[in-house]
Parts: structure tokens; C-alpha cells; sequence
């Protein structure tokens, strides 16, 4: 947790400007300015352009554009041209006149030793705070250096615009030759290149210090170009009004710099657009020109990551909050403020994959998720199906099939535990396939431990594991063939000794599939989070898919900056809004139909209409090209009944007499239940068998109420921490399910509701 926080204050460069700010010398905030242009706003661009510049008619005359050639588009020669929308600020401002303050006067009195640029920026800036300000001046005339840069009907009209409503003093045609003439509680030097220093250095110890009290120097005499001098003075002017205040000389140096730099590929480039004429740009142009800004910042995170993007929120304010969550300061111990965003991660890596310096804000969530549970804070509801239903994959769903003849294999097939509840056809060809081409190879159903590990539950993943590792090390370590590569990213991650490879780098290696089902028909491979981990199974699945007669189209993110589908985290209980609105975005990414490589991932589009096949279906034999990206998703309780009737499949053929075993007879009368009850059920995420246990506890213990009007029965009983009611009737061979709903309260036997 520590550490995570130290590095965010160490390395998060969510503060940093833009490379283009931090080379200008007046730190333009210029995201703002460019959005004010995109808009139309050219008011509000033009005032805060001149409050940057003080002298905004000469600066975008004179300024040599440093920032284009940090403009991270400037290798393709598109750097924005900031320029010209200076130019057009002024240009299209309905009104380009300073503002008039009505400000009491301040008993301080300045001097200011140079009428050129350094000087003239401070003394406008000082005396529009409204202190004396008085300006020697060694020639019959202000504007120093700028006579020799630009005509006098260009310079001189915008000076004397700007100190318009200003009442600073000039004294024109008075040299200064000691500074002990000069009355004054501070005093700028800017008497420009090869000017009189009067014996001063610059200190370092604050901005424009010298290293006496209220003495300060800049501008050209200090070696600055012309833009570095005004800047100069602006920055003298705060330095100088510190001083007054406080008496201290140590105004902070300026420091623009960053250590952003964004990556040109994740941005989108459009080429400067062509113009109409030579001068101004057009209000139209403009606006154009500024929108191509990509507003550069350090956000990947917050661009690429669903749940900073939905929440608002960068890694900063994540781990303030849920900080505050983990350690409340309330008294209570109920302040659990990021709750449900903690639980809201889909751990899917993308924050740490875009960070550029590698930040992992999902590994801190997770941690965070773990302190939570620990202290029985977080809402066991989020996650209690998921280990449920990860504990019948470890034990009713579990087979561990040897067909090696020695006994020692040299693969160990591990399907994991959605595909054989999405599509369990789809494992049994693929152990075929295996088989057919490596005899000596084993299969292994059960789960990997993602849901323990994603519920925060740290003792029940490291038992899933474990027995992982006892059956992998039963089997004398054979290498394991993952058909779902988030188990093989947690298996890597906790049990690295286990070597894997995936099942699709296998079929492309032995030159599957021999039939193609693709004909020339365009689709996008949709890559799961955790492929980003296994480069050489995201190129097998694309060479898969090619050899099955696919045309590839890339999606905008794919292979290593993947983005989640909506499963991961398994968040749909938590905040099933949010995993409904990832899907549905990753769905928009393209009309294309999807080719994956993830049960989740076909199942999750699938349940939403988008036209998804698991690829195994596309390239194993037994396929079929009709009807190949339809197909229903399985409700949970359709799943569990896949997984049994893949464990059957297996034992009738490999282990008869165990497989009788599962024959047994069902007791109890069958229940009926409606399409749209079942419907409820699985949202709910109520299991038929848990409605059934009701019904038939019920009944046993004869604890119901009975509805005279309807002749309807209802009850409840426990399934897992679930009270689940049912309302039911009695008919002549079977029961008919009415009605069913669960709370997360315990009814507690003659003590009512706790």
C-alpha cells in the first residue's frame, strides 16, 4: 500500500504539462488556450494568452515557436501551428483591450531600470497591482531592443494599449549610475544586453535575485532572448511582490520542464487542414487548426482504463480514496468510501500497460480488495456466487483424465472452467485433437483460482493452487496446454514452475484447420486482457484465423492495449451497470463480427447480440460455418449442467464405471419453471438446483404458508448466504414454480429478521 502511494508521488506525471508548455517561456497553459480556440471562444483564449504574455501583439510577432518542435506531432511535420492562433485570438477577440481594475493604490514603491522588454513586462504587471512603479530609461523613448525587430506602427501601438489604464511614471533620458540614487523599497535591473549590472549576480536563490535585499535583475542582461526577457520581467514582478510581502528573496525558480512525453501512436493525427488565403486564419480555420490538439496530458490511464474513465478519477485520487476506505478515520469504522470501487476492477492490467512509467493502479486495488476482506469489509454478496461456483468447478465439475499409456504425459490439457460450461463440445474436440496428435497427454478439469483471487479471498486461491500443483506434480510436471489464457496468466503468476503454452499455438503449429470456414469473410480478432502477456498466442490465433479463410481487420486497441470485455473481475454483481457499459463499448469498437479466443468474451457479447465465435469453433473439426456467430449464451445454471455433462462425456469414455455413478435417479417431483422466471433466476444468479432445494425443504419440513386465494405455497431456505424464497403449487405430478427472489438476510428462527 505504502509503496504504491510513494511511487505515485515519486513517478505519477499526472501534473506535468504537455511537452509543448514546457518549453514555452511564459508557461502558456496552452490545452486551455487551444480548447478556447476550438470552441470558438476566442475571447477567453485572447485573455488568457495576453495574461501569459502581457504583450500578446508582440509576442506571437516575435516568438521563435519552441513549442513546435515539442509538439509531439512535429515528426510528421504537423506540429500544431500556435502561432497563427495567437494571431487568431487577437484577431477574432471582440474586444483586445486590458481590462480596467478599480484597485485601492499599495504603499510600495518600485523602480524599474530599462524601458525595453524585460523591464516594460514587469513594470505593467506591478502596476497592475496597483503600486508606484517608476521607470528609468537612459533613451528619449521605451521599447529597447524591440526597435530593432519589429516597425514602431507594430511595437508601439500595443505597448501603449497595454499600459493604457496603467499610471506608471516614466522618466525618459535618465541614466542611472548607481542605484543609491534610486528611493525605492525594490528595484528590477533591466538595462538589456551589455547593460549595466551595477555589480550584481544573480544569486540562484530565488527568480531574478541578486544577493542583495530587494535588488533584482533579468531580461537580455541576463543573456535571454527577447521572449526570455519578457518572461523575465513577468516573473520579476511576482518575485518582487513576494519580497514586498514577506521579505524574502526566494521566489521559486521557473520550472516548466516534464517528464511527459506522449507516445505519437496512441494518439489520432490529423493533417493540417488547407487554407484559404495567407494571413489570419479564418474563425473556421482556427477552430480546425486547434482541434487538432490532442490535448496532450498524462491520462492514458484515465483514456484507456474503463473504470478511472467512468469514475473520473486518476490514480492520485484512486488511492486517496481508497486509502481512506481501508484506514477510515471514523470513529464507526463505516467511512468505506471506494467500496464498490475497489470491487469494480476488472484487473485486466491495461493502466499498467499504458502508464509510462508502469504504475499499477488494478495491482493496488487488488491488494486493497484483500485488506478489506480481511477485515470483513467488503460485501460478501459481490463475489459469494463466483466462489460457489468456483468450488463446484474444484469439486463435483473436477476430473483428472490420464491417457498417457506410460502413465507420465507429455501435455496436460487445461480447458478451465468456462469453456466447458460456455461450449463443452469445444473441449472434448479440442483433447481430441490433442490426442490424435500427441497420444501420450492428459486433461485436468477444475479452476485456476482467478474468482478466490479476484474476491480477495487469499487463503481459498492459494488452496486452488496448490491443488493444481499436486495434480500437475501427480502427473510427473507435464508441460500444460491452456485453452484460456487467464488461467495461464494466473497459473505464470503463482505457479511459474508449471510451464505452459497455449492451445492455439499448438494448432498452428500442426497446421490446423485443414477446412475453411472463414470464406474471405471480414472479421476482427477480439483479444482477451491477459493475451497482452502472450504475444505468440495472439499472432497463433491470428494465423489460426487466417488459415480458416478469414480477412482480418484490426480493432482500434487490440494485442498488447486489449481492453476488457466486462468479465474480468467477474464485476457484474458489483456493479453490473458498469460491466454492462465495458461490453457495450467494446462492442461499438467495430461492426465487425468477432473472432475470440475467450469463453467469457464470446459469452458476454453473445448475451448482448453481437455477432462473436469462440475460434476453437471456427478451426476444429466438427465446426460448421453456418450458423457460426449465433449461437445462445448458457444462463448459470445451463453452465453448471454443461460442465456435469462434460465430466459424463469423459467418464463413459475413459472411466465407464465411475460415469454410472453420476446416473443417479432425481428424487422429488419435477418443478416447472417458466422462460421468464428462469430468465429472473439467472440475472439473479439463483441456480435451479438452489430453487429446487427450496421447494424441496420446504415440503420435507412442511415450513410454508399457504396462499388460500391461490392455493400457492411459499418458503424459504439458505442456499450458500442467500435466503431464497419460492412460491410454488402442488400439482398432480409435478410442481410449478410461481414466483422466486432472494435477500441477503438470515431468517432466524423465533427472533424475526437480523
Amino acid at each position: 500500500m505504502n509503496d504504491f502511494r510513494a511511487q505515485l508521488a515519486e513517478r505519477c506525471m499526472q501534473n506535468d504539462p504537455p511537452p509543448c508548455a514546457s518549453v514555452c517561456p511564459f508557461g502558456l497553459d496552452i490545452r486551455a488556450f487551444a480548447g478556447h480556440m476550438k470552441r470558438g471562444a476566442f475571447s477567453a483564449a485572447f485573455r488568457l494568452y495576453r495574461d501569459a504574455v502581457a504583450f500578446p501583439g508582440i509576442v506571437s510577432r516575435l516568438c521563435d515557436q519552441p513549442c513546435g518542435g515539442a509538439c509531439v506531432f512535429s515528426g510528421r511535420n504537423g506540429a500544431i501551428a500556435l502561432r497563427d492562433l495567437e494571431a487568431a485570438a487577437i484577431a477574432h477577440a471582440p474586444n483586445i483591450n486590458p481590462n480596467r481594475y478599480s484597485l485601492p493604490k499599495r504603499p510600495k514603491r518600485i523602480a524599474v531600470i530599462g524601458a525595453g522588454p524585460s523591464g516594460l513586462a514587469c513594470a505593467l504587471r506591478l502596476a497592475s497591482k496597483k503600486y508606484e512603479v517608476v521607470i528609468f530609461e537612459q533613451e528619449e523613448r521605451m521599447g529597447g531592443s524591440l526597435w530593432s525587430l519589429l516597425p514602431e506602427e507594430v511595437f508601439m501601438p500595443e505597448l501603449e494599449r497595454q499600459f493604457m489604464f496603467e499610471q506608471a511614471v516614466f522618466r525618459f533620458s535618465s541614466p542611472v549610475s548607481s542605484l543609491a540614487q534610486i528611493d525605492a523599497d525594490a528595484v528590477y535591473v533591466a538595462t538589456g544586453a551589455q547593460g549595466d549590472r551595477f555589480g550584481l549576480e544573480l544569486s540562484g536563490g530565488g527568480a531574478c535575485a541578486s544577493g542583495a535585499d530587494g535588488l533584482f535583475l533579468g531580461g537580455e542582461l541576463t543573456g535571454g532572448t527577447v521572449m526570455e526577457a519578457i518572461a523575465d520581467g513577468l516573473l520579476a514582478a511576482k518575485a518582487i511582490e513576494r519580497y514586498l510581502k514577506i521579505g524574502s528573496m526566494n521566489e521559486p525558480l521557473r520550472d516548466w520542464s516534464t517528464r511527459f512525453h506522449p507516445d505519437p501512436s496512441l494518439l489520432p493525427y490529423t493533417p493540417p487542414a488547407p487554407r484559404t488565403g495567407e494571413g489570419v486564419l479564418t474563425k473556421e480555420e482556427a477552430a480546425a487548426e486547434a482541434g487538432r490538439c490532442q490535448q496532450c496530458q498524462c491520462d492514458a490511464c484515465v483514456k484507456y482504463c474503463d473504470l478511472m474513465r467512468s469514475y473520473r478519477k486518476y490514480p492520485k485520487r484512486v488511492e486517496e480514496e481508497v486509502a481512506t476506505t481501508i484506514e477510515p478515520v471514523s470513529l464507526s469504522r463505516k467511512a468505506r468510501l471506494a467500496t464498490r470501487l475497489i470491487a469494480t476492477c476488472n484487473h485486466c492490467g491495461l493502466c499498467k500497460q499504458v502508464c509510462p512509467v508502469s504504475l499499477d493502479t488494478g495491482a493496488y486495488l487488488l491488494d486493497s480488495h484483500r485488506r478489506m476482506v480481511e477485515e470483513k469489509a467488503m460485501p460478501w454478496a459481490y463475489h459469494e456466487f463466483w466462489l460457489r461456483d468456483m468450488e463446484f468447478s474444484t469439486g463435483d465439475a473436477s476430473l483428472v483424465i490420464n491417457a498417457a499409456k506410460g502413465g507420465r504425459p507429455k501435455y496436460l490439457f487445461f480447458p478451465g472452467c468456462r469453456l466447458g460450461g460456455s461450449d463443452p463440445q469445444l473441449v472434448l474436440d479440442g483433447f481430441q485433437v490433442l490426442l490424435e496428435r500427441e497420444p501420450e497427454s492428459a486433461l485436468f478439469l477444475s479452476c485456476c483460482g482467478a474468482p478466490a483471487e479476484w474476491a480477495g479471498e487469499e487463503a481459498l486461491h492459494q488452496r486452488t493452487v496448490q491443488y493444481f500443483a499436486q495434480v500437475w506434480e501427480s502427473l510427473s510436471r507435464p508441460q500444460v496446454v491452456f485453452a484460456c489464457l487467464n488461467c495461464r496468466q494466473e497459473l505464470a503468476r503463482h505457479l511459474p514452475q508449471a510451464e505452459g503454452i497455449s492451445l492455439y499455438e499448438l494448432l498452428d503449429r500442426w497446421d490446423l484447420p485443414a477446412v475453411q470456414l472463414g470464406g474471405g469473410q471480414a472479421a476482427a480478432v477480439f483479444d482477451p486482457c491477459p493475451s497482452r502477456d502472450f504475444p505468440e498466442a495472439r499472432e497463433a490465433a491470428r494465423s489460426l484465423a487466417r488459415k480458416a479463410g478469414f480477412r482480418l481487420e484490426p480493432l482500434p486497441l487490440e494485442g498488447e492495449h486489449a481492453q476488457c470485455c466486462g468479465w474480468g473481475g467477474q464485476v457484474e454483481i458489483a456493479n453490473p451497470k458498469y460491466a454492462e457499459g465495458v461490453t457495450q463499448n467494446r462492442i461499438e469498437a467495430s461492426p465487425l463480427p468477432y473472432l475470440v479466443y475467450c469463453a467469457n468474451c464470446r459469452d458476454v457479447f453473445r448475451r448482448r447480440d453481437k455477432a462473436a465465435a469462440h475460434l476453437l469453433r471456427a478451426i476444429l473439426p466438427g465446426g460448421e460455418a453456418g450458423g457460426l456467430w449465433d449461437g445462445s449464451v448458457p444462463t448459470a445454471t445451463q453452465s453448471r449442467d454443461n460442465r456435469r455433462w462434460l465430466k459424463h462425456q469423459l467418464l463413459l469414455q475413459y472411466k465407464p464405471e465411475e460415469a454410472r455413478l453420476m446416473d443417479t435417479p432425481q428424487t422429488g417431483a419435477p418443478l416447472l419453471i417458466a422462460p421468464e422466471l428462469l430468465e429472473k433466476m439467472n440475472l439473479s444468479y439463483l441456480l435451479r438446483e438452489d430453487v429446487e432445494l427450496v421447494v424441496e425443504s420446504c415440503e420435507r419440513t412442511g415450513k410454508y404458508l399457504v396462499n388460500e386465494e391461490t392455493g400457492t405455497r411459499l418458503g424459504h431456505a439458505m442456499t450458500g448466504r442467500l435466503t431464497v424464497w419460492a412460491e410454488y403449487r402442488n400439482l398432480e405430478n409435478c410442481r410449478e414454480l410461481v414466483n422466486v427472489y432472494a435477500h441477503r438476510m438470515q431468517i432466524m428462527e423465533g427472533m424475526g429478521n437480523v
